[in-house]
């Protein structure tokens, strides 16, 4: 079998945005540069031993979880219970993480599950990023500047993601989507 060298900068990544922390976050927490971290998670430099123990020990994980070398499977399962899970900043939104951690420098998949009123606020992506929202139950509002759709159960809205944008329930009961997350090729 052909092991790869470790994807350290995708398990970095994977792993902030697990703990559901920002790239301003976690270098103020491990004292990393906010360059070093972007640069490492791009996966265009390498860091010192020290480097990623500083980021392993804010991340609360081990140096081996960030070190771990993918392998690429034909067949991949994620278990529900081993999905990680983030919230929005309200706590109204729980998002299920579907990506596996190789994918994610081009294709981010999650599950949303809104409580009413509850919204999902994020910052611009990486230009030209683009999100695909399709809509598995109830009414969700996106805001995507000055600009902004409802869509009821089985709509799908395709935008840009590269300006502050919101998901909104705007429905009386829970809403779920289910979102993909595209980043272009560099």
């Amino acid at each position: 079998m052909d092991i790869q060298p470790p994807s350290i900068g995708k398990n970095i990544l994977y792993y902030r945005k697990k703990s559901n922390m920002t790239i301003d976050e976690l270098s103020k927490k491990s004292g990393v540069s906010k360059s070093m971290l972007s640069q490492v998670e791009q996966e265009k430099t390498n860091p010192t031993v020290m480097t990623v123990w500083k980021i392993a020990r804010s991340l609360d994980v081990s140096i081996n979880q960030i070190l771990k070398a993918s392998e690429e499977p034909r067949m991949e399962v994620m278990r529900k219970d081993d999905m990680p899970v983030i919230y929005s900043k309200d706590k109204k939104c729980k998002i299920l993480i579907n990506s596996p951690v190789h994918m994610i420098d081009n294709l981010e998949l999650y599950q949303m599950i809104f409580e009413p009123g509850g919204a999902n606020i994020s910052e611009p992506h990486f230009p030209k990023t683009q999100e695909f929202l399709t809509v598995l139950s109830g009414k969700l509002k996106v805001v995507l500047g000055n600009d902004s759709k409802v869509l009821y159960e089985g709509d799908t809205l395709r935008y840009n993601a590269d300006i502050e944008h919101t998901i909104e329930n705007i429905s009386d009961g829970e809403s779920r989507a289910y979102l993909v997350v595209w980043f272009p090729s560099s």
